[in-house]
């Protein structure tokens, strides 16, 4: 038979455990109150307090080097600065929020020590490491319905996964515990779709061939348009990246796409308000690598009314920069510095950027933070064409100097008649992933914290043990349905 063994935070506490008391229950405490003239005393509330959790434990220490590595290498592993993951071998789905509490004693003898670690688990439970999934299905009445089985002893979080099929203005999570509700129930059918129209929706490198290649006024002149474009396969993927840079002894230069919008359903070109979204990907292989992507949406006379740039022109660190514009110049922007390397905010599926314009106000999306611009002399501006322009700074070339990985994909152009964003029925398009965090109580679309489409009212509820009904509403001409599934972690006393 092995020994029970304890992990912290991913690493072997290294000891023989003799003994753990991890105790039947947390310390319970029960408010009770005393009535004049009544005997006795009348119960009022009952609640759990931390759990203490006590390991004694023994070593072999042969030699005095034994000992010595045990008592510097081991503080290393027990202890945090917050709580972490505790897990006893017997138990393996299950772990404790912990942290090391007290003095972590050992009694050193000749050949054999012992000692004693106690852990704090602020909240007293036992939370399972594996997750219960409950996909949603229509019941009888064509609602969308699933059942939550808590098969734990304490109430817990729910988290949400809400897949679109279908442009969607709003989502309702119901159960007898309290409803959640994101977006706004929609208006009649046929003025909803006047309201929001998508113009542009690429998906992968061949979609951006009905792009005009080095003919965008916006770009400003000292950046010559003379490079080519090539497709790349990235993790199955195929990505618009650049073929060769061209030359520039003074700038940058490179390969632009531009293209007019189409017009919307109504034969007009141009967008006042709208959402602008892209996919990129800008991972350094070197430090002494640079580049450009340049995005810029322009009116029909060729004046730039927002832009981003993601620029890599310095040679002696592993920084970039993206630049974020509501004008023709550095009058309104933000500029967020950030290392584009394989952790990158830009890499593999993380590299999301977008721009949302209501009336004067600019909204840009950069590594799951939204930076917002309030620029009013561009409030009733209309943007009219996408540019795009991968390129390298001062003929720099592409051999080995050029951003590795530097490409683009999945573009869309949403066009929003309206002028403010929050009358807006199908904020959700077809494809977006909404995502309700139990944990943290926050509400995600397409990764990017948006608490603005939480409406009034709305109450993060917790499952309790049983069985527990979830009904999920959504915009009526939202059809095919969302995908819709629910996620909990069981918790134990």
């Amino acid at each position: 038979m092995g020994y029970l063994t304890a992990y912290f935070d991913g690493k072997e506490i290294p000891v023989r455990i003799i003994k753990v008391n991890r105790n039947l229950t947390p310390n319970i405490s029960n408010k009770m109150q005393e009535i004049e003239s009544v005997s006795g005393a009348e119960f009022v509330y009952s609640k759990y307090k931390e759990k203490s959790i006590t390991i004694e434990y023994m070593i072999q220490n042969r030699t005095a080097r034994d000992l010595s590595e045990f008592r510097r290498n081991t503080p290393g592993i027990v202890y945090s600065n917050e709580p972490k993951k505790l897990i006893f071998s017997d138990e393996p789905n299950l772990y404790y929020n912990a942290i090391l509490d007290g003095e972590a004693k050992l009694d050193e003898e000749y050949l054999q020590s012992t000692g004693t670690l106690t852990f704090l688990v602020p909240d007293g439970l036992a939370h399972s490491t594996v997750e219960k999934v409950f996909p949603a299905l229509p019941n009888a009445d064509g609602i969308l319905e699933t059942v939550i089985a808590n098969k734990g002893t304490e109430a817990v979080p729910v988290s949400y996964e809400i897949v679109h099929n279908h442009e969607n203005g709003y989502i309702g999570i119901v159960s007898e515990y309290g409803v959640m509700q994101y977006g706004y129930i929609e208006e009649p059918d046929t003025e909803v779709r006047r309201k929001s129209q998508v113009l542009i929706n690429y998906k992968n490198a061949a979609d951006f061939s009905g792009m005009a290649v080095n003919t965008g006024k916006i770009i400003p002149p000292k950046i010559p348009q003379n490079g080519s474009f090539k497709t790349v396969t990235v993790d199955g993927k195929t990505w618009l990246a650049l073929d060769d840079p061209g030359n520039n002894p003074t700038y940058y230069a490179g390969a632009s796409k531009c293209i007019t919008l189409p017009a919307d359903s109504g034969g007009h070109v141009g967008a006042k308000n709208f959402k602008f979204q892209i996919r990129v990907l800008f991972e350094t292989g070197l430090i002494t690598q640079t580049g450009i992507i340049y995005i810029a949406l322009a009116d029909s006379e060729g004046k730039e009314i927002a832009m981003m740039n993601l620029q890599k022109y310095t040679t002696g660190n592993n920084t970039a920069e993206c630049y974020m514009h509501a004008d023709t110049g550095l009058k309104c922007y933000k500029c967020v510095r950030w290392e584009p390397g394989y952790w990158s905010v830009t890499n593999k599926d993380r590299g999301l950027i977008a721009i949302h314009k209501h009336g004067g106000l600019f909204e840009f999306t950069f590594g799951g933070q939204k930076y917002p611009i309030q620029y009013d002399a561009l409030a009733e501006k209309e943007v009219s064409q996408v540019i795009i322009l991968l390129g390298q700074y001062k003929n720099r070339g592409n051999r080995g100097n050029l951003v590795s990985r530097m490409y683009v994909r999945e573009m869309m152009f949403q066009s929003d008649a309206v002028n403010y964003v929050y009358d807006i029925p199908n904020r959700y398009r077809e494809g977006s992933v909404c995502m309700v965090d139990g944990e943290t109580s926050r509400f995600y679309v397409d990764g990017v914290p948006s608490l603005e489409d939480e409406r009034k009212g709305t109450k993060y509820f917790l499952i309790p043990p049983g069985e527990t009904k979830v009904l999920f509403t959504h915009s009526d001409f939202s059809d095919p349905p969302p995908t819709i599934t629910a996620r909990i972690r069981e918790a134990y006393l």
